[in-house]
């Protein structure tokens, strides 16, 4: 408690717009609601409306509300509330002296569009520091030591706007960030910036925005009337998440086995006995028999596979951790890509799947990746 209200008295004096995350739900450990009521000198209590709305999410689940969840009702008297339509956390808005103080809930899936659908509308109708405008280039196939390289002198590019470099597994995104007095030049000088990169390493960019690597996949198989089959031992089904989180993914994707033991890959994919036997099921062979096998066997136009040695264990001197095989398989060929990664098992398994993704959008675009 006393770590939260000493947080928000540094932010206060810090800055106009505060946002707090987690904290708001029914277990003792859930300090954040009482921390912003006690710091403000705000009374909690009951809301009848909270109330009707935490029990009816309840029933809408087939469940009555244990009396625990009760407190998730309480509410500092005069703040006003952010509506939460997918949990029962109520997130709060606070303004004091210019300052706004926002806590929402720690789970993504609530808190993405409370911030979206609040925080973000009512934070641009109170600033008046002129206008921002932000773009997100995507980018597959080059890191951030490679882009700057591939960038040159970007002095003149920083002068009208801000860079941020955001890694994540394998992927690499570009947030181009302008302030200025008249919308019109901020829009000019991201325009600007957008073309300066693109000239360099356009083909690096599959999209822009929120657009993931499987959603612009998915566009050019729907656009070409194809379909996809995976097949995935290291990844575990992770590519096919991927593919899957993409709505309408059911117009393009076909299906997806995990094969993940020796035997899965020769029952399921007609994987031959003998040539994992002889190479192994971390190899070329593999990686091309399964990509082949899962495209066959699902009778569609491309087949993706992923084999390799995720960690902690199970490498070998010839075949350390981290080492990958991906392959596509399509009508009159079949690619195959090694790959080398450190780190965990999960970041092992997060950058497969990504490079998996990216090699297949390569062959799809004839992008040189």
């Amino acid at each position: 408690m006393d770590a939260i209200i000493s947080a928000l008295d540094v932010a206060m004096s810090r800055a106009h717009f505060i946002i707090v995350t987690g904290g708001l739900g029914p277990t003792p450990d859930d300090l954040t609601r009482d921390a912003v009521a006690r710091y403000f000198g705000m009374t909690l209590a009951e809301d009848e409306t909270l109330l009707k709305h935490v029990k009816e999410l309840f029933r809408q689940r087939g469940m009555t509300m244990p009396e625990t969840s009760r407190n998730q009702a309480l509410f500092p008297i005069g703040a006003k509330k952010i509506p939460n339509p997918h949990g029962t956390a109520t997130g709060i808005h606070i303004e004091r002296d210019g300052r706004h103080v926002f806590a929402l809930p720690g789970v993504p899936v609530e808190m993405r569009q409370m911030m979206t659908e609040y925080v973000e509308p009512t934070i641009g109708a109170a600033y008046c520091g002129g206008q921002v405008r932000t773009r997100t280039l995507r980018l597959t196939g080059i890191g951030e030591s490679h882009l700057l390289a591939k960038l040159g002198d970007q002095s003149e590019l920083q002068s009208r706007v801000q860079i941020a470099y955001l890694p994540h597994h394998g992927l690499l995104d570009l947030r181009l960030t302008a302030h200025s007095q008249d919308e019109h030049e901020a829009d000019a000088q991201i325009a600007h910036a957008e073309g300066f990169i693109r000239e360099r390493v356009g083909h690096h960019i599959y999209s822009t925005g929120a657009t993931t690597l499987a959603e612009v996949i998915g566009n050019i198989l729907v656009n070409r009337s194809q379909w996809l089959a995976t097949a995935e031992s290291c990844t575990g089904g992770l590519i096919a998440d991927m593919i899957t989180d993409v709505p309408g993914s059911s117009q393009w994707f076909e299906r997806g086995w995990i094969t993940y033991s020796n035997d899965s890959k020769r029952e399921t994919l007609d994987v031959p006995a003998e040539l994992i036997e002889r190479y192994g099921a971390v190899s070329e062979e593999a990686a091309r028999a399964m990509a082949e096998g899962a495209r066959k066997n699902a009778g569609t136009d491309w087949g993706l596979s992923s084999t390799g040695i995720a960690g902690p264990s199970g490498g070998s001197e010839k075949k350390p951790v981290g080492t990958v095989w991906v392959a596509i398989a399509g009508e009159r060929d079949t690619w195959v890509r090694n790959l080398k990664f450190s780190g965990l098992r999960e970041t092992i398994k997060l950058r497969t799947a990504h490079a998996a993704l990216s090699f297949l959008y390569a062959q799809l675009t004839d992008a040189r990746l």
